[in-house]
């Protein structure tokens, strides 16, 4: 199958955010009696997703519950996302979040998941539900641990959406995916310069209609902002 090839050669921007300021430390991130790993103890501490820690093993994405012990089960609406320090359970970056699992129990139909480049500087976090990634977004970790973050969904679903619409008629009724497991085939990744390659599948649930891509950006820092340049999109060789 022929490939098709768009090359987006002006800067993208998409709501670059500098993470809030350090906050207090949760605790150091141990092992606990599950397997796992908590930051600290106690109502409020986190635990780590599994997976998600970076190559120097200095920082990790963790959920947590502010109002209970990730021992329990989470009120779903107050699950938080986190960025965290694994030395003294710092937090660099939070949000909203919608996975978490507890002892003997997870959230339904939700997985989170993170690739880290090999120097530690970057990483890039995916939240999936049944069907689709629903968070795609990349993390950049300066010097004193300043955390700059962009909206890789916005930009990579925009592209990909672009080229499907030349290859199919009913383009809204497929869903958005990102591979990002370690198991064949490649998966999502980002090198030492930020260089992001992402595999994606755009399907229609339950339907024997999928159309994949290969999709490559480099995102870079200016001004205190992240953005992403040299955005390509391919359609996959593999079979559709």
């Amino acid at each position: 199958m022929r490939a098709i090839a768009a090359f987006l050669s002006t800067l993208v921007l998409v709501a670059a955010a500098v993470a809030s300021p350090v906050k207090a430390e949760i605790g150091p991130c141990q092992p606990d009696k599950d397997g796992g790993l908590t930051c600290g103890s106690g109502l409020g501490a986190a635990r780590v997703v599994e997976g998600t820690m970076s190559p120097s093993k200095r920082f990790a994405f963790a959920w947590r519950d502010p109002g209970r012990s990730p021992a329990d089960d989470p009120d779903p609406d107050k699950v938080e996302n986190l960025l965290i320090k694994i030395s003294d359970g710092a937090v660099l970056w939070s949000a909203r979040g919608r996975y978490w699992q507890a002892p003997g129990s997870r959230s339904n139909h939700i997985d989170e998941g993170a690739v880290w480049s090999p120097n530690s500087r970057f990483a890039v976090e995916v939240t999936d539900s049944k069907w689709s990634t629903d968070e795609l977004r990349f993390f950049s970790i300066a010097e004193g641990d300043k955390v700059l973050v962009l909206d890789l969904h916005a930009i990579i679903e925009t592209a990909v959406r672009k080229q499907l619409r030349g290859l199919v008629k009913n383009e809204s009724a497929y869903t958005f995916s990102v591979t990002w497991s370690d198991a064949p085939p490649r998966g999502l990744a980002v090198d030492n310069r930020g260089q992001v390659t992402a595999p994606v599948l755009m399907q229609i649930p339950k339907q024997d209609r999928d159309v994949t891509f290969d999709v490559s950006l480099l995102v870079g820092e200016k001004g205190g902002v992240l953005a992403a340049r040299d955005v390509s999109v391919r359609r996959s060789r593999a079979k559709d």
